[in-house]
């Protein structure tokens, strides 16, 4: 059976007045002052959004340069011209030479046209169908009439002995067969015109040739023949017929008088190919780097060196045109941060929210003005170096403190935070950088690796920092930088892989140094509350510890015992336990005010609350809590401790004057309200808060016991917690009934192994015990009363059934 159960839990409340804070806070804050023009621009998200965009659009895209001096070519340099800042020009004579040789790679196209040669077949069938009939007619011909006829209606330039012939033999079919397929056989491979007339150079590098619907093929100029060569050809393959010599005449001058070229230059698809060639070069990109020499003192300038300077000159005032780039920037980071904002809104409260998002902003612009400096010391430090570690420029880029602000962000955040701001960061890097996509994976590498080491090895102390960034971001930034070598597939010397190595390294050691001092720094600007710092809030030694322990021993003593009881629930429910102990210790402090009107600190003394009235003597109770809360924020305690000991009795009545109260005056002549016998509240709005609470009300109701049996320890712990929840006081700290009973089951165990009975001590007897009876005639010898506690006549602040207000 579960040791609390709730069944008499009241779900529904009477709506009477409930005060969650008193006159005496209410008036306190209305006369507290507006807050700061800068605490309202912090505590506004949007307005924290567009400054720090603003502030790094600024910083990365504002650069002002100043020309370099012009110089003539022969001219004498009168001082060091040095690129005042990275700058990528369009090398145009590259540019246009490289374009020019794919223009030049273009190879020539040609087309031969399939419809030529059923022309030319076409055209012969017509013209021997046609002196077929004009055979017909008989009588005396004109042949210089038929020759003419023959040129106008067929384009042939026949000589007349040829047409007599044809003429006489009747233009026979089998000359007219062997012409057909002599010319399809000549014409079928492509004929061009002449290869003399190629002027691309097509008899040494061959040219493309388009065959129709058969697409197109490479093709050697010796593969295809001219007219000429053709000629020769038809000639031979006629030579080879068995005809008559007077038929192979005929059929060769024939066939000569029809064969034409079928294969010529496509000059349109030949110039849209190189002018595509030419289109998918892309300008070849010159970067001159910031810090380059561009002509040391005393040297000439060349006529190259002249055409640089102009270059650079032209590319700074294309730079002055920044506001472009402002404007980009800005709306860049801005989207950013304004997702960030939501996401991080989505993971916590909006008041942790906005402090880790400040937190980010402020850090990122702080880091930007490190990097810069990195990179400008870089570029200064480079060029006037010797050793071979420190003489490239680009490898100064890896010793930046890229990791400092992830393991801040990790130490004193959740891993969540602490990836979007390593998120952050790289893209921050990367847009720096000019978009060099190999720095922003290391720089997100080392951000993972800072957040794994920090993780690893603890929150408990600042060393994990340094730690991390010695043993776990160090060696992961050499494999990182020795993988970027190999995945750019570029060979570098020894000497530059070498400098980037040791730079990594480097700039592991120094985020690690960096973190380590800037610590306690951020720890107190955002008011974090580390494990490092609740260890030395914790310890006994502590100012406000030893005054508490020196001048209210007794509230000293009840503090430690509450903060057993919180401490080990909160490991049982998952709370921070440190968090939770500092609270419990912290949470009585105000009691060093007036420790006399604290039952705990009374002993024999002369009872304060005597000539009290009920309302009196509760005002000097509840005014504990308020004089705890200024001497908290005296001694600069954080604010999650501060929270504990304002709302560690939360609203709840001080039950005892209350009662005492109702008992002293006539209802009829003076009502008594709850409400001026309650704590200022508020109740507990934190899980920690309610759970210092009622370990602070159990442990109070557990020393009024007269017997700490079990059995009514259980029933103070049951009391305590049904009182609590049918008073409201535990409706804002999120509790589970879950957690409410494994609290319960935890705080029984401390109290028992607290209220442990212990075997009696051999030879003493601590305590008087009745002696038997005496036997007849011999009286026996009275035993003396116990001594007074000086507890059991002093009135208790509160009831077993509410717990004393201590």
């Amino acid at each position: 059976m579960p040791l609390i159960s709730f069944r008499n839990i009241k779900l529904f409340k009477p709506s009477a007045p409930h005060p969650k804070a008193n006159g005496r806070n209410g008036g306190e804050a209305a006369e507290a002052e507006a807050p700061a023009p800068v605490t309202t621009v912090v505590r506004n998200p949007i307005i924290l959004i567009v400054l720090s965009a603003l502030v790094l659009a600024l910083l990365i895209a504002y650069s002002p340069s100043k020309e370099l001096p012009a110089i003539a070519a022969g001219e004498i340099a009168s001082e060091d011209l040095v690129a005042p800042a990275t700058i990528v020009l369009i090398d145009e004579e590259t540019t246009a030479r490289r374009r020019s040789e794919a223009e030049a790679a273009v190879l020539p196209v040609y087309v031969l046209n399939p419809n030529a040669v059923l022309n030319t077949t076409d055209k012969a069938r017509k013209f021997f169908e046609w002196g077929r009939e004009s055979a017909k007619n008989g009588g005396k011909k004109d042949f210089a009439k038929v020759q003419k006829d023959v040129y106008e209606i067929f384009g042939l330039e026949i000589v007349t002995p040829d047409l007599q012939g044809l003429d006489s033999a009747g233009y026979p079919a089998e000359i007219e067969e062997a012409l057909l397929s002599l010319l399809e056989k000549i014409s079928a491979p492509g004929i061009l015109n002449s290869k003399s007339l190629f002027t691309n150079r097509e008899a040494e590098r061959g040219f493309v040739l388009i065959r129709g619907d058969r697409g197109e093929t490479f093709v050697r100029a010796d593969d295809l023949a001219d007219l000429r060569e053709a000629r020769l050809r038809l000639s031979s393959e006629v030579d080879a017929l068995d005809l008559p010599a007077r038929r192979k005449a005929l059929l060769r001058n024939l066939a000569n008088a029809l064969l034409s070229p079928n294969v010529t230059l496509n000059k349109v698809e030949t110039e849209a190919r190189r002018a595509a060639a030419r289109a998918a070069v892309e300008a070849v990109p010159l970067t001159i780097k910031k810090g380059r020499v561009v002509i040391r003192k005393g040297d000439e300038a060349a006529a190259g060196t002249v055409k640089l300077i102009e270059a650079i000159n032209a590319g700074l005032r294309g730079r002055r045109a920044w506001v472009r780039n402002f404007i980009g920037t800005f709306l860049f980071f801005g989207l950013l941060f304004l997702t960030s904002w939501f996401y991080l809104r989505a993971l916590v409260s909006p008041r942790t929210a906005l402090k880790h998002f400040a937190m980010m902003v402020l850090t990122l612009v702080l880091s930007l003005l490190l990097y810069k400096l990195g990179l400008f010391m870089a570029a200064t430090l480079s060029p006037n170096t010797r050793f071979f570690l420190f003489q490239n420029a680009d490898s100064y880029t890896f010793a930046l403190p890229f990791q400092y602000g992830v393991l801040v962000f990790a130490f004193l955040t959740t891993n969540v935070v602490a990836l979007i701001y390593a998120l952050l960061n790289s893209l921050l890097v990367g847009y720096l950088v000019q978009a060099d996509f190999y720095v922003l994976i290391f720089c997100l590498i080392g951000g993972l690796a800072a957040i794994y080491g920090v993780k690893f090895y603890g929150r408990q102390r600042r060393t994990a920092v340094l730690k991390a960034g010695l043993f776990v971001i160090a060696p992961l930034a050499i494999f990182a930088v020795l993988t970027i070598h190999l995945v750019r597939q570029r060979t570098a010397g020894l000497d530059i892989l070498a400098g980037e190595t040791f730079m990594a390294v480097l700039g592991g050691v120094l985020s690690a140094a960096l973190a380590f001092v800037l610590l306690p720094f951020i720890e107190s600007v955002f008011r974090f509350v580390t494990q490092t710092k609740l260890l030395e809030l914790t310890n006994s030694d502590s100012e406000l510890l030893r005054k508490l322990a020196l001048e209210a021993p007794g509230s000293y003593h009840h503090s430690l015992i509450v903060a057993a009881l919180a401490e080990k629930a909160a490991e049982e429910i998952g709370l921070d336990p440190l968090l939770v102990k500092a609270g419990a210790l912290y949470h009585d402090i105000g009691k060093v005010k007036r420790p006399e009107y604290f039952i705990e600190n009374r002993g024999r003394r002369h009872d304060a609350h005597k000539d009290l009235t009920p309302s009196m003597s509760t005002l000097v109770i509840v005014n504990h809590v308020k004089e705890g809360g200024e001497l908290a924020r005296k001694e600069k305690l954080p604010q999650q401790i501060r929270d504990i000991i304002d709302q560690h009795h939360g609203s709840s009545v001080v039950r005892y004057f209350y009662q005492k109260a109702k008992e002293r005056y006539d209802p009829e002549i003076q009502k008594v309200g709850e409400e001026s016998y309650r704590y200022p509240g508020p109740p507990p709005q934190t899980k920690e808060a309610a759970l210092v609470m009622l370990a602070d009300s159990v442990e109070a109701a557990s020393r009024s016991l007269q017997a700490q049996k079990e059995e009514y320890l259980k029933k103070v712990v049951r009391d305590i917690f049904d009182n609590y929840l049918q008073d409201g006081q535990l409706d804002d700290c999120a509790f589970s009934l879950k957690e409410l009973r494994t609290i319960a089951q935890s705080f029984l165990a401390t109290l028992r192994t607290i209220y442990q009975q212990r075997i009696e001590y051999p030879g003493f007897e601590f305590e008087a015990k009745p002696k038997p009876k005496a036997k007849a005639g011999r009286p026996a010898k009275p035993v003396p009363p116990p001594e007074d506690d000086g507890r059991g006549s002093q009135p208790p602040e509160g009831g077993p059934d509410q717990g004393p207000a201590v």
